[in-house]
């Protein structure tokens, strides 16, 4: 992967972009206004009634009951962010994301992006593209992959933080996001943009062009777009915070440890080898052990192809037919240490268990062979990472397409409708090198022949067993591994292979308009029905889904449903121009869906605005959003665990052969299991050690599943004051009540609360024993048993004016986080994350600040503008790093950004910065569990990067 050197690294990284984007300009300069202030919903674009995301009632004026959060293209672009993922996590509502920061260790999926609202997980956040659904990217889900979203094309991004579910169906239950696309473009606009860190590392390029044109005298408009963009990823070795190990190395080296007691301690009796192949003594980790940070990265590289194309065209005003078409293509890779092994995880072709390099094997050094002979034994346990042989790294390659076409028009002058088909696909493939188990054990199974080592099987007495291409593995030492054995143990560099496929097709169909007049203006309505189909596939290669790699063994997925559904929406503007009553209206939503998986469910909503004078207004809704189980909580593959559980009814406590008897009491419900009471009065209800290590049990998904549900709150109020023109102020509270939430309960968890709590059948009937009383499986389905409450005040602020000599733009969006806390069964305890950091080992929700802070000023005059933008995250404890809890202590960072358009003129150009003062992040254990292997932080909190230098130039014709 190219790096670029410090000196003159911005330049080197920008000056391809700008001199091609100059030789298309032909150095032509055009007079262009530089953009003005963004009202929400661009209500200076508006003729007549708009819809303001949140509803399908076209009103006059920008009035919306829910917040909004408004992300204007102006404020894209003052973020020199080429993925809108990045503009979009800066945003106090939103959380922690699937990211290019936190997959590098996904089995699939790498460097996705979503958008997380409130922390509920981004299946429980509903994106759309003007209005409409936008088929999924992580298969088996509902979940968009935002790098199929063109960030030059996009007009602005709405965001609807409550009630949205009766207006859009499930998903909705956090909120809603919406990017409108500028299908009204005209012109040609040619962008590009060169990013690199202040080390000369981290590269980023951006191409864009987007071309429009109307015809017909306006009543027609095409709007073409396509773009480039790659960034290049970092490398934990990279920053000074990640660049190693913390605390220790890996004992798993690239030279081998090989111990005869099968400890693997420092010391006489466990072996490995100097930089230049000595044998020696383990001395420890840190000195023989493997920097795996080395190979990992921090940050993944992702590369991507988007073209979109918008058309319209005005027939009739009964009749606007349009379309669009997305396309989007994006590479992505991992990078991973190489695959550690160790000789307990290989097994022989025919399930037998591999004991170890057996002594026969004469690649054996002479030093070890007797440390064997002298310990009494006859195969030798061994650990070693797999560099030499393959790269485990994924490899990601993802298609996505979306169609829409539709027509819209005026039944009567207070009457319209929209009717529209939607069909969109994304395909995943994945892959990667991996290494057969029952090959590397018969290529470790060698025995001396005539000629040198060769493989036992072809060399017993049993001609059945035989493998001609099998190639004896000397493992002892660094890169000792020749080429045929290698080719042996991955069969010949063959690929594990994943392949996904996701299907998409919607009808809608709405009708809305006037009835009839109130006190207040007209009665609004929008009502219609819709009819979705989703499908979804995830195929994994024979080899993993057998589980003859190194690999996870993993099942495939396959699985589809449909919903048909029917809504009504009112706004009622009861008084208007009153005393104490400038308005008054009230609102109302239902939504009945009908799922071929859970059946009939309802949403709806219930809201009220009421401003007294012009200058305030209070506004509230309250709704029950819902969201169905998606394919994969369905219909995933039910995996094959061996989670080493203690069974309570254990005499010995899980501590397996020769342990003394320690559990004398045994609860009632373990003596109400005739089998067990037997063998406890007979002298013990024991397990051997072998015993604990068959208990196995099964993951997957559940079809029996049903919806979740939620309850949500908001009250808030808008002050506008005439006094100060262009100065709003919004403060809204919020409550998100999640019941019969989708989840798991763990497996010890299941059998602790059985056999000593209350005996409920949701953790017993996740039990298996046999006719000895013993455990045999304990299993680990989706369920809907968790619940989840989220709480809080949103304060939005903006200002702007013209000053004789310059215009002033601020604006700022505050967070105050009051609740967030989970429940993973009922009756189970509650687990509070206020204030706590993430924890995706231990199922938290997402780092609980109790502040999050946006603001962006900017100052123009005379062609330039100067942008600061903040970004304010509060302290949060770290209480899961050490036994003594401690504060992170408060973030601040700080972005800029110069943007110079000469006054007369149809360009601009720019530079900014990123992470001004270069703050770094909160560093912890990489064994602990608020982290991402190879990070040393919570990847998804704070920045990794560093300071960012970006530049770029913007063409408009």
């Amino acid at each position: 992967m190219r790096q670029f050197p410090n000196r003159q690294a911005l330049f080197r990284a920008v000056s391809p972009v700008a001199t091609a984007l100059a030789l298309c300009a032909g150095g032509v300069a055009h007079a262009q206004q530089a953009d003005g202030p963004t009202a929400p919903a661009d209500a200076q674009e508006a003729q007549g009634d708009i819809v303001v995301t949140g509803s399908r009632i076209a009103r006059s004026d920008l009035a919306a009951s829910v917040p909004v959060a408004v992300v204007s293209s102006a404020d894209i672009a003052r973020t020199g962010a080429a993925n809108i993922q990045d503009v979009l996590a800066d945003l106090p509502a939103v959380g922690q994301n699937i990211s290019r920061t936190s997959t590098n260790f996904s089995t699939t999926g790498n460097g996705q992006a979503s958008v997380n609202l409130r922390s509920l997980g981004s299946s429980r956040t509903l994106v759309l593209v003007n209005g409409r659904r936008y088929v999924a990217g992580i298969p088996g889900t509902s979940i968009v992959d935002l790098n199929t979203i063109p960030t030059d094309l996009i007009k602005r991004v709405d965001v609807v933080t409550g009630g949205a579910s009766a207006v859009y169906g499930s998903e909705a239950i956090a909120g809603v996001v919406n990017f409108i696309l500028d299908d009204e473009f005209v012109g040609l606009r040619l962008h590009g943009q060169g990013t690199v860190s202040d080390k000369g590392d981290a590269p980023r390029q951006l191409v864009s062009a987007v071309a429009g044109a109307s015809f017909a005298d306006g009543r027609g408009h095409i709007v073409l777009s396509g773009s480039y963009d790659f960034d290049h990823g970092l490398r934990s070795r990279d920053r000074s915070f990640s660049a190693t190990d913390n605390p220790n190395r890996s004992s798993f080296s690239a030279q081998g440890l090989f111990s005869p007691s099968g400890t693997f301690a420092p010391g006489a009796g466990t072996f490995t080898y100097d930089a230049l192949n000595n044998l020696k003594q383990y001395q420890s980790a840190n000195i023989d052990g493997y920097n795996r940070n080395f190979d990992r990265y921090l940050a993944l590289p992702v590369e991507r192809y988007l073209g979109s194309a918008l058309a319209k065209f005005e027939i009739a005003p009964a009749a606007t037919v349009y379309g669009e078409f997305q396309y989007a293509k994006s590479k992505s890779q991992s990078s991973l240490e190489p695959q550690a092994v160790a000789s307990t995880d290989l097994v022989y072709a025919d399930g037998s268990a591999f004991a170890g390099i057996p002594i026969t094997n004469p690649l054996i050094p002479t030093q070890i062979r007797n440390a064997m002979i002298t310990a009494g034994v006859t195969a030798l346990p061994f650990r070693r990472r797999s560099n030499d042989i393959f790269d485990r790294s994924n490899r990601n390659d993802r298609e996505t397409w979306r169609g829409v076409a539709g027509v819209r028009g005026e039944l009567s002058p207070t009457l319209r409708y929209d009717v529209y088909y939607t069909h969109g696909e994304t395909r995943d493939v994945t892959q990667s090198g991996t290494v057969y188990g029952p090959n590397y054990a018969n290529a470790l199974n060698a025995v001396a022949g005539p000629n040198g080592p060769v493989c036992a099987i072809n060399a017993d007495a049993n001609p059945n067993n035989n493998d001609a291409a099998c190639v004896p593995i000397n493992i002892f030492g660094f890169n000792t591994v020749s080429a045929a054995a290698a080719a042996y143990v991955t069969r010949n560099g063959e690929q594990t292979r994943y392949e996904a496929r996701v299907k998409q097709d919607v009808v809608s169909a709405t009708v809305s308009g006037d009835l009839f007049r109130l006190p207040g203006g007209p009665l609004g309505f929008a009502i219609g029905g819709e009819y979705r189909h989703e499908k979804s596939t995830e195929d994994f290669d024979e080899a993993t889904n057998l589980g003859l790699t190194l690999g996870n063994q993993l099942s495939d997925t396959r699985g589809s449903y449909n919903v048909k559904e029917a809504f009504i929406e009112l706004n009622a503007p009861i008084l208007k121009d009153k005393p104490f009553f400038h308005s008054l209206s009230i609102e109302g939503a239902a939504r009945y869906a009908d799922y071929s998986t859970v059946g009939g469910v309802w949403s709806w909503k219930a809201g009220a605005e009421w401003a007294p004078i012009p200058d305030i207004r209070f506004r509230g809704v309250y709704s029950q959003a819902t969201r169905a189980p998606n394919i994969s909580e369905l219909y995933s593959a039910q995996n094959e665990t061996f989670p080493a559980v203690i069974d309570p009814c254990d005499q010995r406590a899980g501590n397996g052969d020769g342990a003394p008897i320690s559990v004398t009491n045994l609860s009632a419900a373990c003596r109400a299991v005739p089998a067990i009471a037997a063998a406890a009065a007979g002298g013990g209800f024991v397990y051997s050690t072998a015993q604990i290590q068959t208990i196995n049990g099964f993951t997957g998904g559940n079809p029996n599943l049903r919806e979740e549900t939620a309850k949500t709150l908001t009250l808030g109020g808008v002050f506008q004051p005439r006094f100060a023109r262009g100065f709003s102020l919004s403060v809204d509270y919020y409550q998100i009540k999640v019941e019969n939430a989708i989840g798991i309960i763990g497996q010890q968890t299941s059998l602790d609360e059985c056999y000593t709590g209350g005996g409920e059948a949701i953790f017993c009937n996740n039990i298996i024993r046999d006719n000895t009383g013993h455990l045999t499986s304990v299993n680990a389905i989706n369920l809907n048993t968790g619940s989840f409450e989220v709480s809080g005040i949103d304060t939005q602020a903006q200002y702007s004016t013209k000053l004789p000599f310059a215009k002033i733009d601020f604006n700022l969006r505050w967070t105050h986080l009051l609740k967030q806390v989970q429940t993973s069964y009922p009756g189970g305890p509650t687990q509070d994350e206020l204030g706590q950091l993430d924890c995706y080992a231990c199922g938290r929700l997402g780092t609980g600040f109790r502040d999050k802070v946006n603001a962006s000023a900017t100052l123009g005059f005379d062609g330039v503008s100067v942008n600061w933008r903040v970004n304010y995250l509060s302290s949060v404890v770290d209480d899961l790093t050490s036994a003594t809890p401690r504060r992170t202590g408060d973030f601040w960072y700080h972005d800029a950004q110069v943007r110079f358009e000469p006054l007369g003129t149809r360009y601009a150009f720019y530079l900014g910065v990123d992470n001004v003062f270069d703050k770094k992040p909160p560093i912890f254990s990489d064994t602990s569990l608020v982290t991402f292997p190879g990070t040393q932080t919570s990847a998804t909190t704070y920045d990794l990067y560093g300071r960012l230098l970006y530049a770029g130039v913007d063409f408009r014709f």
